[in-house]
């Protein structure tokens, strides 16, 4: 399952159409409190994240995630309009994974997605080969 916070209804609409039609399972939340309501029923395997949102800025949730025992590790992508320098750095440091600048391309989404999917199943056989 992949998470995708995001306040406006077209781009959300449009990349969980998107993944969906590539064979994946995401679901879409237009608040950070319908998000955190859904991380508390079920962890994904992956979340994208916008960063200027009611009720909550992206990059507090970004930081929450972090802080979690249960979330530390989970894959973040940051889709945001923040397109300069300073913004990548400032997600990236702040522990994103991946940071992708709108307007994007779908398809980009996707390939974006499946790379960091692939990195944590690899990292995750790894931690149970080692225990």
């Amino acid at each position: 399952m992949i998470y995708f916070l995001e306040d406006d209804p077209s781009i959300r609409k449009l990349v969980i159409y998107t993944l969906n039609s590539q064979g994946m399972e995401a679901e879409g939340f237009e608040l950070p409190s319908q998000f955190w309501a859904a991380m508390e029923r079920q962890l994904p395997s992956l979340v994208l994240l916008d960063l200027m949102l009611p009720e909550e800025d992206g990059l507090h949730i970004l930081k929450r995630i972090r802080a979690g025992a249960s979330t530390a590790r989970l894959p973040v992508i940051l889709i945001t309009a923040k397109g300069t320098e300073y913004d990548k750095v400032v997600g990236l440091e702040l522990g994103a994974d991946d940071y992708i600048t709108k307007p994007f391309s779908p398809l980009e989404v996707v390939a974006r997605v499946k790379a960091q999917l692939r990195r944590a199943t690899r990292y995750n056989e790894g931690a149970e080969e080692t225990t």
